[in-house]
């Protein structure tokens, strides 16, 4: 069934890594995933930790995102923000809909909660296959951190495994990834913007929590076309 690491990114504040824990202790977690946190575990977090001590005490402490998510196949962003000035973010899905998904699969999700007051940055976003919203008052969009992650523990841990496909793995995909902007860096100079496509198709493909089967009938083909570009061109 689908399984799903939390992972708190650049946490500012002790009194919410000791909530957050207490969250994890409440839905049955046995670990705590931390990456660069900015705040310091100690007496103000384990103060508020209450039964999720000792969760705090033993959280694992990465270095950044590649390194907490290297055991995941899908990572997942959340997020209350979809404008930053004059940029727009990703549009997010709804939790239930991604919950939805997720649960058809065996897949390995890591769940990335951003920082308190800037939340994910847009190149953390970038790097997401989803991007996550809790249905919130438009006026007021953006939930506490350890708010957000009790609403999504509770949804996540509802979901149940219908049987499906066993899902392609992280290996698969950016096989798949290479291959298609093999070809597309082919065509280059005859499309308007091949980066934004290949970035497209890596979402796609992420969204549709592709399975091995499908992935691998699609490599077969796309490999197959870019031998034959290949020889085209020689």
């Amino acid at each position: 069934m689908a399984e799903f690491k939390i992972i708190l990114v650049g946490s500012e504040y002790p009194i919410n890594l000791g909530y957050c824990a207490r969250v994890l202790a409440n839905f049955g977690y046995s670990e705590m995933n931390l990456a660069k946190p900015k705040a310091k575990i100690g007496k103000t977090a384990i103060m508020h930790a209450k039964h999720g001590r000792e969760l705090l005490e033993r959280a694992r402490v990465y270095g950044g995102i590649e390194e907490a998510t290297r055991d995941c196949d899908f990572l997942v962003g959340t997020t209350g923000i979809t404008k930053r000035g004059n940029q727009t973010l990703r549009s997010p899905i709804n939790l239930e809909k991604f919950a939805k998904k997720a649960e058809k699969t065996n897949a390995r999700f890591a769940i990335l909660f951003g920082r308190e007051g800037t939340g994910l940055t847009a190149e953390e976003i970038r790097k997401c296959d989803f991007l996550v919203s809790i249905p919130a008052s438009k006026d007021y969009p953006i939930l506490n951190l350890s708010h957000a992650l009790a609403i999504v523990l509770y949804r996540v841990s509802k979901t149940k495994n219908y049987g499906f496909s066993k899902g392609a793995k992280t290996r698969e995909r950016k096989e798949l990834a290479k291959t298609f902007g093999e070809i597309t860096d082919a065509f280059s100079k005859e499309l308007r913007n091949s980066e934004k496509i290949k970035l497209s198709f890596r979402r796609m493909i992420g969204r549709s929590m592709i399975t091995e089967l499908e992935a691998s009938a699609l490599l077969c083909v796309f490999k197959k076309a870019w031998e034959e570009i290949k020889r085209s061109r020689n």
